[in-house]
């Protein structure tokens, strides 16, 4: 007979489980707020590029306080290194560095800072503390090297999970070898501090809770927990139809390297039986000579996300339930690219067309919480602008922008996130504030407003384009260089269930004095130095609408005519919605406007024509070189989602 004792710890009662979860959320927090109260760089402090998790003593992911997507459901990639080598060798008082691609992590951008948490000589758990760095040692000034054609070419320091503290101490050599490294030292040794303080005030917490419930009850509650979000997710994935969905997206051509783009194919097999949700990632290129290519942990993360966007956020997020998320890849430039090829740029761009990829495929399965395509990424307003500072003894400075870029995509039931910015951040992210920026850097915004008529048109709208202008401050006399990598020129974001295709980004300067006139296009993939009197302009993608324009409320019609976002005559020819400009805030004219739909409706030959010439507005950036592969996948992605004659006439003017 099972003794008293024995009881008690062979498993958590539910109140208990409940004290425990939310207590181990808390301490994420802490360690998020920890990092963000003491970071020195603006990517860490202001915009939260950043995210903590706290794994169990297999490496497994067991809590996700809020933080960004594609940092996270691969956690247990990043910790499992240290386990593969031999746990023996993992002692209290070490702290662990992992930035590489090759041994679990995002790309090289991204310090991890693992801290195995002992309690009275047992390993139990490890936090980790993830942050995007303003500079990782590149061999061009930013953390993103789309043109490199292998880590040499990168250039970033590897750190393959290596040991960084012993008995709580900096292993000196390291941190040296880092600052001579980096360009802004200071700044980094002051995100290493604040990555490190993230880690052990983790560590300091959990040892405390371990203090008060004991080793016995936490390891049961980790075997439980686990097991609660693997039955908690089976219940969601059994809610879903069975059935197999196949989809496929282009990331625009990379100049004199990929000049047919990147195409990300899936495969989606959802099986309610077993309880799993496959995404089959095989169908793709060979790695590829540039800094394109996906990671294992981004491949692993970003397929995941597309799921989780789509089902019950309620769900634990943990390893018990993510891992009924099967992702099937091989080494190939959507999937695991190998030492030595780069994935410097994987967590955005590629990363981010594999989000859309996976939401979208499922719209073929159900639609609820369907989902268009969400705005592709890295135009200027969001590059990494670097420089020297006359007013500090022109010390370079460098930092990545989080500014003017939207990029919501229209989901059923609601209108895009204006503020989403990128796919694999799910809007975890804050925009800089103007302020704090010309502050601290020799910069000045010039201008940060939404683009009229940009939105992807749908039942439920994607969020508009935004026009985002920087210039270097001329009485300081100092140039700044934006390096960015800007998609979504050529290959739009598509619309679903109806919706229209975004609107296109775009790259451009022009001289101040001389206005508009000057403007010079700028390459997608480029770091122009920007001159003494010269401004940069960022037109952010738009992203795709949901459902059908002509079935969207006449009032939110209205609503955004009345803020500037739509024009009278876009509401009118793809809305269907007639305005009576005469009241101050417009009304709608109901019966004109039913009127309308229905003649639109009716006459598929003009609403044709409609939906072509605004297709053509929101084609705002000039025309790139395109070949007869692209070609034929774009016109196959226009007839798709908007007929044949559109799509012909798309080809034959673009």
């Amino acid at each position: 007979m099972t003794n008293r004792k024995e009881k008690e710890i062979s498993g958590v009662e539910p109140y208990l489980m409940a004290v425990i979860s939310s207590r181990l959320y808390a301490i994420g927090i802490e360690m998020t707020n920890t990092m963000i109260r003491s970071a020195r760089s603006l990517l860490l402090s202001t915009c939260r590029d950043l995210s903590t998790a706290i794994c169990d003593f297999n490496g497994d992911v067991l809590m996700l306080p809020p933080c960004i997507p594609v940092h996270t459901t691969n956690m247990s990639l990043t910790v499992k290194p240290l386990i593969d080598r031999g746990i023996e060798k993992v002692k209290p008082g070490d702290l662990y560095l992992n930035n590489s691609p090759y041994f679990g992590n995002t790309h090289h951008a991204d310090y991890t800072y693992i801290a195995p948490v002992f309690y009275k000589d047992e390993l139990l758990f490890f936090t980790s503390a993830k942050g995007h760095q303003a500079d990782c040692g590149n061999s061009i000034p930013s953390t993103y090297a789309p043109n490199a054609r292998d880590l040499f070419e990168e250039g970033a320091i590897d750190w393959p999970c290596i040991k960084i503290q012993e008995n709580y101490q900096d292993i000196e050599d390291i941190l040296r070898i880092a600052r001579m490294r980096i360009r802004v030292p200071d700044q980094w040794y002051g995100d290493y501090l604040a990555g490190v303080g993230s880690a052990r005030i983790g560590e300091k917490r959990l040892i405390e809770l371990c203090d008060k419930y004991g080793a016995d009850t936490m390891k049961a509650f980790i075997k439980q927990w686990q097991e609660y979000g693997k039955e908690m997710m089976i219940a969601e994935i059994r809610k879903l139809p069975k059935g197999k969905a196949e989809y496929w997206v282009r990331h625009d051509p990379l100049p004199g390297v990929l000049p047919e783009g990147v195409t990300v194919k899936v495969k989606i097999d959802i099986d309610p039986d077993k309880g799993y949700v496959t995404i089959d990632l095989r169908d793709n290129d060979d790695p590829l000579p540039c800094g394109l290519n996906e990671s294992e942990a981004c491949s692993t993360a970003n397929a995941r996300s597309g799921v989780l966007n789509r089902i019950d956020p309620n769900i634990p997020h943990n390893e018990g339930a993510i891992s009924r998320i099967k992702v099937l890849m091989k080494e190939s430039c959507v999937g695991k690219a190998k030492w030595p090829y780069s994935s410097s740029v994987a967590t955005t761009n590629v990363g981010d067309r594999l989000i859309c990829c996976v939401q979208a495929a499922l719209n073929k399965l159900f639609e609820e919480r369907g989902m268009a395509e969400g705005g592709a990424v890295q135009c200027p307003a969001v590059s990494v602008i670097s420089g020297k500072d006359p007013r500090r003894n022109n010390e370079p400075w460098i930092n990545q922008l989080f500014c003017g870029m939207t990029g919501g995509p229209g989901v059923k039931e609601h209108d895009g996130w204006v503020t989403y910015q990128y796919p694999c951040t799910g809007g975890a992210l804050y925009w800089q504030t103007t302020e704090v920026m010309e502050q601290r850097f020799p910069v000045e915004v010039l201008e940060e407003e939404i683009i009229m008529d940009s939105s992807g048109a749908g039942k439920w709208d994607s969020a508009p384009s935004c026009r985002f202008i920087l210039a270097p401050r001329r009485d300081l006399r100092a140039p700044m260089t934006a390096a960015y990598s800007c998609d979504g020129q050529i290959n739009r974001p598509r619309g679903a269930a109806g919706g229209l295709t975004g609107s296109s980004s775009a790259a451009w300067k022009y001289t101040i004095d001389q206005g508009m006139k000057t403007r010079v296009e700028l390459s997608p993939f480029a770091e122009p130095e920007i001159k003494i009197g010269e401004a940069l302009v960022s037109e952010s993608s738009g992203a795709g609408g949901y459902g059908d324009p002509l079935d969207r409320d006449p009032e939110l019609v209205r609503h955004r005519v009345r803020e500037g976002w739509t024009s009278v005559e876009k509401a009118y020819e793809v809305y269907g919605v007639v305005l009576n400009a005469e009241p101050e805030l417009l009304e709608v004219d109901y019966e004109a406007t039913k009127k309308r739909r229905d003649e639109l409706k009716k006459d598929g030959k003009l609403r044709e024509e409609l939906r072509k010439k605004w297709l053509e507005v929101s084609w705002r950036s000039k025309k790139l070189p395109i070949n007869e592969a692209w070609a034929q996948d774009f016109y196959n992605s226009m007839k798709e989602q908007h007929g044949e004659e559109i799509a012909k006439s798309m080809i034959k003017e673009g």
